[in-house]
């Protein structure tokens, strides 16, 4: 700080009144009052913990918090006081990338979560979940949600949906089953079935003519597909 001569701060006082600067009023309190206040960049959230006792809260924390930052939080902004913290970083399951819609790209691990168990010197009872969530409208979340899966599971179906049984086929074959248990049908072979002679598949390539086909094998299905 330059400090000015006499000379010097009549000429600025001078000049400020020229100018139409006033100066500011003299008191006997500095400009600034109180501590700063810095806004957080974090986020800190309290997890429903039914199997903890009253004197533990749990709470999920930002990876780069330590011990001496969630007490110093959880004072200074509530006034909760803590006797020892616990903390645990918990890794995240394996999962894939989705590539085109599909999901058979690499894969990856989320990122990890790390959670504090904090003694309090007080007990606190986590609120009771509410029975009725209809001011909450719980029923047009609920199938707003639903609508949302079932589209994703429309226009992206899963990797192993390949691998689910053929449930038309399954109930074509219970169908049939019960006829012959039943003797509204008479059990032939399969050739003999499809009205197709062995040497007709050797000339036809090993395609069945539509026309022979059965209904119960045809429904639901392209003709001439195995």
């Amino acid at each position: 700080m330059v400090r000015l001569s006499s000379v010097q701060a009549k000429a600025l006082r001078r000049l400020q009144n020229q100018a139409g600067i006033q100066a500011p009023p003299k008191t006997k309190w500095p400009s600034v009052v109180g501590k700063p206040v810095y806004l957080p960049q974090f986020r800190v959230a309290l997890v429903r913990t039914p199997n903890l006792t009253p004197r533990y809260a749990q709470f999920r924390v930002p990876l780069n918090f330590n011990k001496f930052d969630l007490r110093s939080y959880l004072w200074h902004l509530y006034g909760v006081g803590s006797l020892s913290i616990r903390s645990y970083v918990q890794a995240q399951p394996i999962t894939r990338i989705s590539r085109d819609n599909k999901g058979f790209g690499p894969w990856r691990r989320p990122k990890s979560q790390k959670r504090m168990t904090v003694e309090l010197k007080e007990p606190f009872v986590y609120p009771t979940q509410p029975k009725d969530l209809s001011p909450w409208e719980n029923e047009s979340w609920s199938k707003a949600e639903k609508w949302q899966l079932d589209m994703q599971e429309k226009e992206n179906p899963k990797p192993n949906k390949g691998e689910k049984p053929d449930q038309e086929l399954r109930d074509a074959y219970k169908e049939q089953a019960k006829a012959l248990l039943e003797k509204k049908e008479t059990w032939r072979p399969t050739w003999k079935a499809l009205g197709l002679e062995p040497h007709q598949a050797a000339k036809n390539g090993g395609f069945i003519p539509s026309s022979t086909l059965p209904a119960w094998y045809s429904k639901h299905r392209k003709h001439g597909a195995r």
